[in-house]
C-alpha cells in the first residue's frame, strides 16, 4: 500500500493534522482528546512563538486516507539562549506501523537539516514550554491536564529509528492522607520557614495580569540553567495566560515573597481538566462544550502542579519543600482535591525529587527526551 507525506497547509490542512489523534485514538479509553482550539491556536500562523520559530507540519496517507500525523520546529531564540544547533520533532501521532513512521520521521529529519539543525530532539511539540515527552512508565495512570499521553507501543517506534534517550522527566503522586510528617520533619520546616523570612500566599485574581508577570519573573529566572529550557517571552506569557484564566483555581496557586514584596517562589498548580475533558470526546468547546468545561472544573479532585520555581539567588533557602508542605496543607480548605501529581520534574534534579519523596510522594510516571543526529 502507497504511502505518501504531504505538507499540512491552510486552515483545511491544519482541520486534518488536529483531527489524526481523534482517528486513531477515540476508542481508546485511556486517551483524553485535547481542546482543539487548543491545538489550533498553537500550529496557527498567529501564535506569538512564529516570532522565533520556523515550524513545518506534515500528514502520511496510506491510498489516499491520513493516517499520521509529525511536526518540526526551529526556535532560533531556543537555539541562540542554549548555544545549540537543535531542531524540535513534535505533534507525532502515527500507527504501530514502522513504513508510516519512517516516513514520516525521514520527511521531518531532511527538513530540519535544511533549516541549519544539527540535532533533532523531541518530541515535543514544539519545544519544553509546550507539551514534552514521550510516556514510557505509568501508563495505568490517567494523564493529567497539559500533561502527554501515548500508547505503549510508541516507544519502540522512536527506538527502532535511532533515536537515543536524551533526558527523562519524572511525575510524582501524593494522595489525601497519604503525607505525614514526624515530629523532626516538621521542626525542620518550620526552621526553614523562619530562616528564610517569606509568606506564601494565593494568587490575586483580581490583579491577574501583574500577578502573572510576578509568577513568570520567577519561573524564567527559576529554570534559566535548566537542561532544554529557554524563557517565554512576554508576549507568549500573556497568551498562555488569557487562554488559561477561566481554569485557574487561585486558591492553589502560590506566590512566596520576602518581607519587601519581592517574589522569589511561585508554584503554578491547575485543576486536572481531563477529568472533565474525557467527557468531551469531540474535543469542541461549541456549542455546548465551554458549560460543560467550566462546570466540571468544579467538582475536579486532582491537581497538577506545572511548574515550580525559586529565583537561583534563593535556593540555598530550601524553599521547594516549604512551597509543597503548604500546597498540601490547602487539603483543609480545599478537600475535594484528594490528589495531587507533580510533574514534569527533570530526573537530574536530585533535590526537588528527594524532597517530593520525603513529603510522602510516589513516583508514577516517566516521560523521554530523545535526540538523534542530523
Amino acid at each position: 500500500m502507497a504511502i505518501e507525506v504531504r505538507p499540512a497547509t491552510g486552515r483545511r490542512g491544519r482541520r486534518l493534522f488536529v483531527d489524526i489523534p481523534f482517528r486513531l485514538f477515540r476508542a481508546d479509553p485511556n486517551w483524553v482528546p485535547p481542546l482543539r482550539f487548543s491545538v489550533h491556536d498553537r500550529i496557527s500562523p498567529k501564535n506569538p512563538a512564529n516570532e522565533h520559530q520556523v515550524t513545518r507540519l506534515w500528514i502520511a496517507y496510506r491510498d489516499g486516507v491520513a493516517v499520521g500525523r509529525i511536526g518540526a520546529c526551529v526556535d532560533s531564540f531556543f537555539n541562540q539562549y542554549q548555544g545549540v544547533s537543535w531542531g524540535w520533532v513534535g505533534f507525532f501521532e502515527a500507527p504501530d506501523d514502522p513504513a508510516v513512521v519512517e516516513a514520516l520521521f525521514d520527511v521531518a529529519w531532511r527538513w530540519l537539516k535544511l533549516q541549519g539543525a544539527t540535532t533533532a530532539v523531541g518530541p515535543a511539540s514544539f519545544t519544553t514550554n509546550d507539551d514534552t515527552g514521550l510516556l514510557v512508565e505509568g501508563f495505568e495512570d490517567p494523564p493529567t491536564f497539559l500533561s502527554t499521553w501515548n500508547p505503549p507501543y510508541y516507544e519502540h517506534l522512536w527506538v527502532d529509528n535511532g533515536w537515543q534517550p536524551a533526558m527523562d522527566l519524572w511525575g510524582w503522586k501524593l494522595v489525601q492522607g497519604g503525607v505525614n510528617l514526624d515530629a523532626k520533619q516538621a521542626r525542620t520546616l518550620e526552621r526553614l520557614k523562619e530562616r528564610a523570612s517569606v509568606t506564601i500566599r494565593n494568587m490575586r485574581m483580581k490583579d491577574f495580569d501583574e500577578e502573572v508577570s510576578r509568577l513568570f519573573e520567577v519561573y524564567n529566572a527559576a529554570w534559566s540553567k535548566n537542561w532544554g529550557f529557554a524563557p517565554m517571552p512576554e508576549a507568549e506569557i500573556k497568551h498562555l495566560a488569557k487562554s488559561m484564566k477561566q481554569l485557574i483555581d487561585p486558591g492553589i496557586t502560590m506566590v512566596v515573597e520576602k518581607p519587601d514584596g519581592e517574589p522569589v517562589g511561585v508554584a503554578i498548580v491547575l485543576p486536572d481538566v481531563n477529568q472533565v475533558m474525557r467527557k468531551l470526546p469531540s474535543g469542541r468547546l461549541l456549542p455546548f462544550g465551554w458549560f460543560h468545561l467550566l462546570r466540571g472544573v468544579k467538582k475536579v479532585t486532582r491537581v497538577r502542579y506545572f511548574a515550580l520555581g525559586i529565583k537561583p539567588q534563593h535556593q540555598s533557602l530550601a524553599l521547594g519543600p516549604l512551597i509543597y508542605h503548604y500546597g498540601l496543607e490547602l487539603w483543609t480548605t480545599r478537600p475535594q482535591y484528594v490528589e495531587v501529581e507533580a510533574s514534569w520534574i527533570l530526573a537530574t534534579n536530585d533535590k526537588m525529587n528527594k524532597a517530593i519523596e520525603r513529603l510522602g510522594g510516589v513516583r508514577s510516571k516517566v516521560w523521554r527526551l530523545y535526540q538523534r543526529p542530523l
